[in-house]
C-alpha cells in the first residue's frame, strides 16, 4: 500500500512539474502557435502515461513478492508443536520387562545375559524377582529384568530416578547379596550403581539407588538394567522403580502412565 501511494505521488509531482513549464511565460508568448504547443502537450501527457504505467507495474511485482516470502520460524515452531503433541499415539503403557537369569557371583553384575527367560509388561510397582511366575514367567530361580521403553516426562526440570530392593531371608544367612542398577536414556548412561543389602534379613531391609537427569517435556527412550544375586534361604526380593519429578516433593512409585512402549 506504502508503494502504491509512492507510485501515486510521483505521477502527481511529474505532472504538476510539467503543468508548470507549460504553464510559464514562455507560453503566454507563444498563443499564436497553439498546433505547436497542443502536439507538445500531447508528447508530455504520453510519456507520463507510459511513466505512470512503468511504477505501476513495478508496485504490482514487488508487492507480489512479499506475498510469496517463505514460512516464517513462528509456522514451523507451530508445526513442531503440532508434531509433539501427538507423540504418544502408536503407543502403549507400561514398559517392556525382559526376564534374565541373575548373576551368580557379584563380579558379573554389571553383565547383561543374552538369553532370557520370559517377558512381561511392567506397570509400575514391586517386581518379584524370586517369583515372576506372577507374571506368567515360567522359570523357578533368581531373575534380574532389563526395562525397555519409553520415559514420558511432563515438566521441565530435574527428573530423579530410582531403584529400591527389598529382601527378606532367614536367619542362617551370613552373606550380603549384591545389587546393581544401571539406567540409560537415549542410550546414554545416567549413571550405575551397585551395593549389598545387609544380611541377615529376618525383617525387610532394602538398599536405594538415586539417579537423576535434567529433562524437558518428551518422550525419552529409557533401558534400565535391574540384578541381584542370590543369597541363602530367600523369602521375598523385590525390585521397584521411583520418580520424583519437578513437581514432586519426595520419590514415589512410577506410574503406568509414565511408562510407555511400542505396541504390535
Amino acid at each position: 500500500m506504502m508503494q502504491r501511494k509512492s507510485v501515486g505521488g510521483l505521477a502527481l509531482g511529474i505532472a504538476i512539474a510539467a503543468l508548470s513549464f507549460v504553464d510559464g511565460p514562455g507560453f503566454a508568448l507563444a498563443q499564436g502557435q497553439q498546433a505547436g504547443t497542443q502536439e507538445q502537450l500531447d508528447r508530455i501527457e504520453q510519456k507520463l502515461d507510459t511513466l505512470i504505467e512503468r511504477l505501476g507495474s513495478a508496485g504490482q511485482q514487488s508487492s507480489n513478492g512479499n506475498d510469496s516470502q517463505p514460512a516464517t520460524g513462528n509456522d514451523g515452531a507451530r508445526k513442531q508443536v503440532s508434531a509433539e503433541g501427538d507423540t504418544s499415539q502408536g503407543y502403549q503403557r507400561g514398559a517392556l520387562a525382559i526376564a534374565r537369569v541373575a548373576p551368580a557371583k557379584k563380579d558379573s553384575l554389571p553383565e547383561i545375559p543374552a538369553d532370557s527367560v520370559g517377558s512381561f509388561v511392567y506397570i509400575g510397582g514391586a517386581i518379584p524377582l524370586n517369583e515372576l511366575s506372577r507374571n506368567g514367567v515360567l522359570y523357578t530361580g533368581l531373575t534380574s529384568v532389563e526395562l525397555q521403553g519409553w520415559l514420558k516426562i511432563a515438566e521441565p526440570g530435574r527428573t530423579q530416578l530410582a531403584v529400591e530392593y527389598r529382601a527378606t531371608t532367614g536367619s542362617n544367612v551370613f552373606t550380603n547379596p549384591g545389587c546393581i542398577a544401571s539406567l540409560w536414556l537415549e542410550d546414554r548412561s545416567i549413571g550405575s550403581q551397585h551395593g549389598e543389602i545387609p544380611m541377615p534379613a529376618r525383617e525387610q531391609k532394602s538398599v536405594s539407588f538415586v539417579f537423576g537427569a535434567d529433562l524437558q517435556p518428551g518422550l525419552y527412550k529409557l533401558r534400565a538394567w535391574l540384578a541381584c544375586t542370590e543369597p541363602r534361604d530367600l523369602r521375598v526380593l523385590n525390585a521397584q522403580l521411583l520418580i520424583k519429578t519437578p513437581v514432586d516433593m519426595n520419590l514415589r512409585m512410577i506410574d503406568s502412565g509414565e511408562l510407555l512402549h511400542q505396541g504390535s
